[in-house]
This record gives C-alpha cells, structure tokens and sequence, in this order.
C-alpha cells in the first residue's frame, strides 16, 4: 500500500538531517515484521545511498538506543554485514519530525533473504553469525557471564502457563467473523487434537518441571531468523547483511542458532543439530559451542515451535489482537503446524535436556 502524503511529507523532512537536499521517493518495506511500525525504504538518484527508515516508539527510545551503540560497535569490529546505522547532527541515532515522532535510519541492504538456503548460504549465515557473537562478547556494556538462559526460563514459565490451559480450553473471545480469527480457529482444532495425546502432555509436565543449569550467557541477536539474513543475490553465498537488530539483549548463543537454523525449511522430522549438522560445523568452527549450548539447540528449537504456536493462538483468538498482514501470519503459523507432531515428539523422548 503506497504511502500517504501526509507521510510523505513527515518523512522528507526528517530525511534532510541523513540526505541534506538530496531529493529522495519513498516506500513501504513488505517487512515480514509484525510490531506494526512503519518501515520505509528511501530510495536517492542511483541508490546508492538509499537508507531504510523506521518508527521508533518513544517508550523505546533508551533501548533502541542501547541497540544503535551494540551495532556501532560490532561494525567497528569489522562485522560488515551488520547495516551502518547513521546520526544526526549532534551524533543523535534517533530523529524526531515535526509531530515529534521519532525515526532511526540505517544504510539499506542490496539482496534477498532465503527460506530454503543452499548448503554454502546456510554455512555462511551460521559463520556470520558465530563472528557476530564473537564481537558482541567484547562489547563493553555488557559482558558475557554465566547464568540461566532467559530463553530457557521463559519456555519452562510457557510451559506452566499451557499446561494449566491447553488449547482445548483456551477462551475464544475475538469474533470468529473476523477472517483471521475464524482461518486460525480451524487450525486450533487439529492443533488441540494432537497436544491432548497423554505423550505430548507428559512431555510438557516435563518441561514444566525443569530446573535449569546455568549456561554461557551474552549479548545476542535474539531475533535472527531467515527474513532477516540478507545474501548478495539469489544463490549467492555472500551474506550481505544481517538486519533488525532492534530485539538483541542478553541470552544463551544457541537460542539465535535455535532461531535461524529452525526458520530455514528442512525436514520436519528428526533432529535440528543432524538436519543442519554442516551449519552448526561451520558456527562452531569460528566459535566452538559448549556441551550445554549444542544440547539447547534443538530444546530450543522443539519448545519454540509449540509455544511460538501458542502465542499465536492467544494472541489473535484471545486477546484479539489484529495484524496487517494476515497472511504472512497464517503463513507463519501453518509452517509451526507443519513441525508442531516433530516437536512433541522429540520433547517427549528428551525434554529435560537443559
């Protein structure tokens, strides 16, 4: 949907701090991303100094902020792929227009991102991503110490909340005349059936039950997945860009492998670590995975995919909330059903492996 005037006119101005008088056409980015934020491509005469723009809320200024100087600081230890984020005249990160809303800009990325990569793309995504951890462990404001994982200990919380209400007696309150309600409330009833099985139960209690072991803790990415690797062209094995930083913060180095490696197509079976057992050689062969990292790889990666079903759930038939992009979410959500009998099934044979 192209952008309106009024829009228009917000962003031109703001864009004079990054551009000067440079004229500059804007649109909308088909981001995959579901916050709801307005995400802008601003294309210049030969593009070569075209920027992606995005709101910023004004409650999140401080930790987005915090993001800018972790990016600063990772591309001036020679991590290209992470986009040159650019300031204002006082050094500032953020901008406000007129209306007093804020805006960050970062140096667009040239490619394509790829959901089924090849096997020299996903080697090269997971190097990129061990250097990126690399670097992130020296950044100042945050040094790496041990610790439970708060990926861990939020998937044992979801695991507490979904056993005291499984989707079989979730409170369907969103109107089911409302298209994405009603495509989601079909595909809760299979969802319900198969999560009822005594085996799936037993392995949720399980999960429910544990008592984590602390594990290496960092700065991570936290929301690195297929969308958001860039590669240079279509086949390319040259990472481009890794984008979107804005979720980073604290956790254990094998949720962002969890996260990439289980948002690429593979076979919905089997182990994570065997399915993509080349990428996680070639992470571990810039920066070596602990025991208990390459254990919390596919635990990781089986819990996401049952609770990152369960959040959609409740989000669009319980809270009701609504998205402008419904069929990238049913998208979504159907690739998380896809795996959803996999997941449980690995659970069950292991789900205290943390």
């Amino acid at each position: 949907m192209p952008l309106d005037r009024s829009t228009c006119e917000r962003l031109r101005d703001v864009c004079r701090v990054w551009l000067g008088p440079r004229d500059a056409t804007f649109e909308p980015l088909d981001a995959d991303a579901f916050s709801g934020a307005a995400v802008v491509r601003v294309r210049t005469a030969g593009g070569h100094d075209d920027l992606v723009v995005k709101g910023v809320a004004a409650e999140a200024a401080p930790r987005i902020a915090r993001v800018h100087r972790l990016m600063r600081h990772l591309r001036a230890a020679g991590a290209v792929e992470i986009p040159e984020v650019l300031v204002g005249p006082v050094g500032d990160t953020l901008v406000a227009d007129e209306g007093g809303e804020l805006w960050e800009a970062v140096r667009f990325v040239p490619g394509g991102s790829a959901t089924e990569p090849t096997p020299d793309q996903a080697r090269a995504a997971a190097e990129v991503l061990a250097r990126l951890h690399r670097v992130a462990a020296t950044w100042p404001e945050e040094r790496p110490r041990m610790g439970v994982a708060p990926a861990v200990a939020r998937r044992i919380e979801h695991a507490r909340r979904m056993a005291a209400e499984p989707w079989e007696a979730l409170s369907v309150r969103s109107p089911l005349a409302d298209p994405l309600a009603a495509a989601m409330a079909a595909r809760l009833v299979p969802a319900a059936t198969l999560a009822r099985r005594p085996e799936c139960m037993t392995a949720l209690r399980r999960v429910a039950a544990i008592v984590p072991a602390p594990v290496p803790l960092q700065v991570v990415l936290r929301d690195v997945w297929a969308g958001h690797v860039i590669f240079a062209g279509e086949g390319s094995p040259r990472v481009a860009g890794v984008v979107d930083l804005h979720a980073a913060g604290v956790d254990s180095p094998a949720a962002d492998v969890a996260r990439l490696l289980g948002s690429w197509m593979h076979a919905p079976g089997g182990d994570l670590l065997a399915a993509r057992a080349d990428a996680v050689a070639a992470y571990a062969g810039v920066r070596p995975l602990a025991p208990q990292e390459r254990s919390l790889v596919p635990w990781l990666d089986a819990t996401g995919t049952i609770f990152g079903l369960d959040n959609w759930f409740r989000w669009v038939l319980v809270e009701g909330r609504r998205f402008e992009r419904p069929v990238r979410v049913l998208e979504r959500v159907d690739r998380l059903l896809g795996r959803l009998g996999a997941a449980f099934e690995w659970l069950d044979r292991r789900a205290d492996m943390v």
